[in-house]
């Protein structure tokens, strides 16, 4: 709960200093900031030889790939269709490619799941962060059809570029953070170590960080300036894509430890980097775009604490 009080004391704050100062420039060394000290970190403990227990774990491995990246974008499609609004489709299909998050680990450890499956697990869907970045930057070629144009008269100073930019998260968040990983380990020790024993400390102080920064720019006062019935649709939607996630990691896992770290790579999204890509595409998709991502935080990191009841049992039902 501690975690959670955490992380919407951030977003409050953050989106209460943006209202009353106009927002901050968002500037992409937050990127470094996530890859230095939320990614590297957990790298420490990462060898490449753990991917061999790939070939032991293939059902679990398979099951999350198919769950996340098909059957789940295809609902996010499908919710994002009937709002009929592309910056909430486009938001709802975005977090749809991004599972795990930056607080997946500690849910792993904390209901008993097995910590080892649940870190390739959450390894591999990083590695996928290219060519999930390079689907979804089509995403506008192959479904903007689908909906009526969006109205980007209130963004046109807010954007950080373009689109995503595929390759640089790619680099600063996985190839960059391996790299100063390696060279940790291989001379400085020490840092490994103090990381080792402060590592949840860091952890949180830098999602704090990075959400209060997030929800400061001027991009995240959008949630002030659409109409009351686009705030509704895109909680609404919002609402029902999560429900349909809760339900299917339910559903397609169960109790067992390795059961348990496919449901939590399920059941949540990355929802920080999910917020950090928005921001560069949010003059393509319009001010709804960003709603549905601030909406994730309250929905997911609140249905978090309960569901964490649900995995911290066993398979017969008692206390992990």
């Amino acid at each position: 709960m501690k975690q959670i009080a955490l992380i919407l004391s951030a977003v409050i704050l953050g989106l209460s200093f943006g209202y009353f100062t106009h927002g901050l420039t968002f500037s992409s060394l937050v990127c470094l900031v996530a890859g230095i000290f939320l990614v590297t970190p957990s790298l420490f403990k990462f060898q490449v030889s753990d991917v061999a227990i790939i070939k032991d774990n293939l059902p679990s491995v398979f099951k999350n790939l198919w769950i996340n990246y098909l059957l789940l974008t295809a609902v996010a499609l499908a919710i994002g269709f009937a709002s009929q609004d592309i910056g909430i489709a486009a938001a709802l299909f975005l977090l749809a490619l991004l599972p795990g998050g930056g607080m997946v680990m500690m849910w792993i450890k904390q209901s008993g799941a097995n910590v080892k499956l649940g870190f390739v697990i959450f390894m591999l869907n990083l590695l996928l962060l290219l060519p999930v970045t390079l689907i979804f930057g089509q995403f506008q070629n192959l479904f903007g059809g689908w909906f009526p144009a969006p109205d980007l008269t209130a963004v046109s100073d807010m954007s950080a570029g373009n689109g995503v930019k595929p390759l640089a998260p790619f680099m600063i968040l996985i190839v960059f953070p391996f790299i100063l990983s390696r060279i940790a380990l291989k001379f400085f020790p020490g840092v490994v170590t103090f990381t080792g024993k402060h590592q949840q400390l860091i952890s949180k102080a830098t999602m704090f960080g990075i959400v209060l920064y997030l929800f400061s720019l001027s991009t995240a006062q959008l949630l002030f300036q659409v109409g009351i019935m686009d705030l509704v649709k895109a909680l609404v939607a919002t609402s029902a894509f999560y429900a349909v996630v809760i339900a299917v990691a339910i559903f397609a896992t169960d109790l067992t430890p390795n059961g348990k770290s496919v449901f939590w790579h399920i059941a949540t999204r990355y929802i920080t980097l999910a917020l950090i890509l928005a921001v560069f595409s949010v003059e393509t998709y319009g001010a709804t775009f960003i709603l549905p991502i601030m909406f994730a935080y309250f929905i997911q990191i609140g249905a978090a604490g309960f569901l964490a009841e649900r995995e911290g049992k066993t398979k017969s039902g008692q206390p992990a």
